[in-house]
């Protein structure tokens, strides 16, 4: 099953019980992950087991666990996962989180020093990110006026009682704008598609702040035209 396809996933839950609520985007979270799951190991996505979505919330409590370490000073959940955060499901196979890192004497960034506190954790290095509980996961250092300032504004959520942090929508629009890959502007799609509470007023001013109010209206007229 290919990723980043909201017509695939409903299509395979559209006789489900829970169809209408999936489609609105008003599934616990947790729940979302678990159909995500489903889908991308071609599982049934019809049974909502949510141990599916057990690698995820484990990765989420050692992000909050490396927060309180200080081996970064700040997390927020990005990518196809916050995507399906605000929408609904969406098959992706891994989870990106905006950081920023402490600076080491003379502002230089060591990065070993995560990398070892996640090895430590069970995590394996491979490539650009790192794998646990057979979910692969990176962190995106929030250099960029556009990162820092989703990172700053980042909401702060939880599920299941377990607290984590999350890019707000708008900014997660404006992230996926920047990158403008086909499946970024898929995620958007997604996302519109899912009836999500898009707030224009706060979205406006952070694409006019970061020049991306082009790449907006560019994808409004495709979705129209």
């Amino acid at each position: 099953m290919k990723p980043g396809t909201y017509q695939e996933i409903m299509g395979r839950i559209s006789e489900s019980k829970n169809a209408e609520l999936v489609r609105s985007a008003k599934l616990p979270f947790t729940q979302k992950l678990a159909l995500t799951a489903a889908a991308s190991r071609n599982a049934d996505p019809l049974v909502l087991s949510e141990s599916f979505a057990d690698p995820v919330i484990e990765i989420i409590k050692l992000f909050n666990h490396a927060l309180k370490q200080r081996v970064f000073e700040r997390y927020a959940l990005a990518g196809g996962l916050a995507v399906g955060y605000y929408g609904a499901p969406i098959n992706t196979v891994d989870a990106d989180f905006l950081v920023v890192f402490p600076e080491t004497t003379g502002g230089l960034l060591d990065p070993s020093s995560y990398i070892e506190f996640f090895r430590r954790q069970g995590a394996v290095a491979t490539g650009e990110y790192l794998v646990l509980h057979g979910m692969k996961f990176q962190m995106i250092p929030a250099n960029s006026p556009l990162d820092a300032e989703a990172l700053q504004m980042a909401a702060s959520v939880s599920e299941k009682a377990i607290p984590f942090f999350v890019v707000t929508l708008e900014h997660l629009v404006a992230l996926k704008l920047r990158a403008w890959r086909y499946k970024d502007r898929l995620h958007i799609n997604h996302l519109l598609d899912s009836g999500v509470a898009l707030d224009t007023a706060r979205l406006l001013p952070i694409l006019e702040r970061h020049n991306l109010e082009r790449r907006w209206q560019q994808l409004l007229a495709e979705r129209t035209g």
